[in-house]
């Protein structure tokens, strides 16, 4: 290392203050050597300069280089501090070190000592500019760890020993002062990738290839995260020797490409929509004008209203599911009694009745969740053949073996006891366009899949118990995929 070294040298005798710092400057021309006559006087040129070194006496009146270093300590606890002193004992030396002194020495006639004190000087702060690099480096490492949600392991083949970073630890759910073992780690994974990673990771030992691979794990608490795993076999001398490699928290990353898609899905839909949904009673009206302009025919008139009566409730059908595709940033508590009074109010239900089991609170946006009740009124009305209730209530916590109250799945669902949703075509339900109906847009029910994506919630149909269709509505697992 060259870069200055600023020391500040400490003693009560002016021509030995003069005389050192002259022959530390000849000694070593890195060295800037600034003096005080007295502890005090040195704690206040450490206030308002910056030091890479202290060397200080020992026996000064009023206050001991002993005294003086432990203050230094307080302030400064890995400053290089020397004591150079004329009066030397194992004592003096013992208490120094308990002090927290960088080193000690004696003084001495002739200017080897000097050329010694010199040497030690520099060592010492080189030593401690080294030190306080790593330190930063490692504090970056563990910013970059946290900020990128990546963290690093090792796994020594000789050894049979693993080494694996704070943010490894984090990512697994677990304190930082935890072991962890590769056969450990692996039982992280989800059941249905452990043999993937197992299999990876003994390639990378036994024959050398490296993997890269997204994988899901649950932590300690049982949360579904993302992850990148990455090895990297090492050779030493032709022989495989150890493994290194990277753990990254991807879950976010995952669920912005899963937005991407249901966008991309979304698009590819309204395409659709407006090259077939809208072209057919385009094509409808314009031919029904062309007959009313030729034959004056009313009801040709009337025709082309209709279709373009139907052009107008596919947009708003469309610019609803525009709308509702966007993920709910804001949720608050509301009782689903009460909004699904509110949207039954807006809905022609011709004679339905509506019912609750139990009263639901969840966190919702309430409009968007109104709006998702009337497309469900609205879909009895029109597709449950012979329906007289709608039946609305919670679902029941489902306890079992594998799983604790912590991680349970609840929900809510909307029934009703019409002629049901036939199973083949359950799946296809709640696809934009899909309808039995002639009349109808097929846009009703995948509205309600939108908004219940956008709440993070997974939508199922089964049977109700009285024989109709049975909405369910669960919390997605978290980390987006099971």
């Amino acid at each position: 290392m060259d870069s200055p070294i600023r020391v500040l040298h400490v003693d009560d005798d002016p021509d030995f203050r003069e005389l050192t710092a002259e022959l530390l400057e000849r000694e070593n021309d890195r060295f800037t050597v600034s003096t005080a006559p007295g502890p005090e006087a040195g704690r206040e040129r450490l206030e308002s300069a910056e030091f890479d070194c202290v060397v200080s006496d020992f026996d000064m009146p009023g206050e001991s280089g002993i005294a003086f270093l432990e203050t230094v300590r307080a302030d400064y606890p890995d400053l290089p501090f020397i004591l150079f002193t004329g009066k030397g004992s194992e004592e003096v030396a013992s208490d120094a070190i308990s002090a927290g002194v960088t080193d000690y020495l004696q003084k001495a006639i002739g200017s080897e000592q000097y050329e010694l004190l010199a040497n030690r000087i520099a060592t010492a702060v080189d030593q401690y500019r080294t030190a306080r690099e790593l330190e930063r480096q490692n504090d970056l490492f563990e910013k970059a760890e946290s900020i990128g949600n990546v963290g690093a392991w090792e796994y020594d083949i000789v050894t049979d020993t693993s080494y694996v970073s704070d943010e490894v630890l984090r990512i697994h759910g677990l304190d930082t002062d935890e072991h962890l073992t590769p056969e450990e780690t692996i039982e992280y994974f989800h059941p249905d990738d452990r043999d993937e990673i197992r299999t990876a990771f003994r390639g990378a030992i036994d024959d050398g290839r490296a993997y890269d691979l997204e994988l899901r794990m649950r932590d300690a608490d049982g949360t579904q995260h993302w992850v990148r795993t990455r090895g990297e076999p090492q050779s030493e001398d032709g022989d495989i020797v150890r493994v290194r490699g990277i753990l990254q928290d991807i879950t976010e990353q995952k669920r912005r490409e899963k937005k991407l898609e249901r966008q991309n899905a979304r698009l590819e839909e309204f395409a659709h929509v407006v090259s077939h949904d809208i072209r057919n009673p385009l094509q409808v009206a314009s031919g029904k004008l062309e007959i009313a302009r030729q034959t004056d025919d009313p009801e040709a008139f009337t025709q082309a209203e209709e279709a373009l009566a139907r052009i107008e409730t596919i947009i708003e059908n469309i610019l609803t599911l525009a709308r509702h595709g966007r993920t709910v940033d804001e949720t608050e508590p509301v009782q689903l009694q009460e909004v699904a009074q509110e949207a039954w109010e807006t809905v022609e239900t011709e004679g339905l009745n509506l019912s609750f089991d139990t009263e639901v609170e969840l966190a919702a946006d309430s409009d968007r969740l109104r709006q998702l009740l009337e497309n469900l009124f609205a879909n009895t009305v029109e597709h449950g053949d012979g329906a007289h209730t709608i039946r609305i209530g919670e679902i029941q916590p489902l306890y079992t073996a594998t799983r604790t109250s912590g991680d349970t799945t609840t929900g809510f669902y909307v029934a009703d006891d019409g002629g049901g949703i036939p199973e083949d075509i359950r799946d296809e339900v709640f696809d934009s366009g899909f309808t039995t109906a002639a009349e109808s847009t097929g846009f009703g029910l995948a509205i309600v899949a939108q908004i219940a994506e956008a709440h993070g919630w997974d939508v199922t149909v089964t049977d109700s118990y009285d024989g109709g269709a049975r909405f369910e509505f669960t919390e997605q697992p978290a980390g987006g995929a099971d």
